[in-house]
């Protein structure tokens, strides 16, 4: 199983059992910038608290490692995070709890529905909200390739861009001093 059927077999299970989802991260950066290696993918997902046990063993049936039920209690509870791991690739998934946070709230309610592969469609964050997502990576880990991936959506899908949205953000969220980064040329 590839990357592209693992996706296709993620976003169908959160179809199937009634997850709102957003695409984001690094795959989520790829589909507006410049590709590169990784091996997960990120989710902001909203589960619906009836829904956790359908979730739960609807993954496991795919052939996925899943945290036990209380695990899963736990962080829809504190609106944190888990990991699925696919058994046979290794490759993780990500998901993040819908935060309470006005931000949180509105990157969600953006999200566009967008081709993730020949036949398959998904919820994608816009490139304006994954741009933000990684300068707030970037400030809590000061990892480069966070900044090489806003670079490439800059450079690949300007046209795409809300910019006074994404100033808004930047000054809301006080991600100003990351913004510049970006700005400031590679050596």
């Amino acid at each position: 199983m590839n990357q592209a059927d693992l996706l296709g077999l993620v976003v169908r299970n959160f179809a199937a059992v009634g997850v709102r989802y957003m695409l984001c991260g690094s795959v989520g950066a790829m589909m507006y910038g410049k590709p590169r290696f990784t091996n997960d993918f990120d989710f902001v997902v909203a589960i619906p608290p009836s829904r956790l046990a359908a979730f739960r063993q609807t993954f496991a049936d795919s052939g996925f490692y899943v945290p036990p039920m209380e695990t899963l209690l736990e962080e829809l509870r504190r609106n944190g995070q888990f990991n699925l791991l696919h058994e046979e690739t290794g490759i993780k998934v990500d998901c993040v709890f819908i935060k309470l946070t006005e931000f949180s709230r509105t990157e969600f309610e953006r999200r566009q529905e967008r081709p993730l592969a020949s036949d398959l469609t998904g919820f994608v964050a816009t490139p304006e909200d994954i741009i933000l997502g990684k300068l707030q990576y970037y400030r809590l880990g000061q990892s480069p390739k966070h900044l090489s991936d806003i670079r490439g959506i800059l450079e690949i899908s300007t046209d795409e861009i809300d910019f006074a949205y994404l100033q808004r953000w930047i000054k809301e969220l006080h991600l100003e001093n990351e913004w510049q980064q970006v700005q400031t040329p590679k050596e």
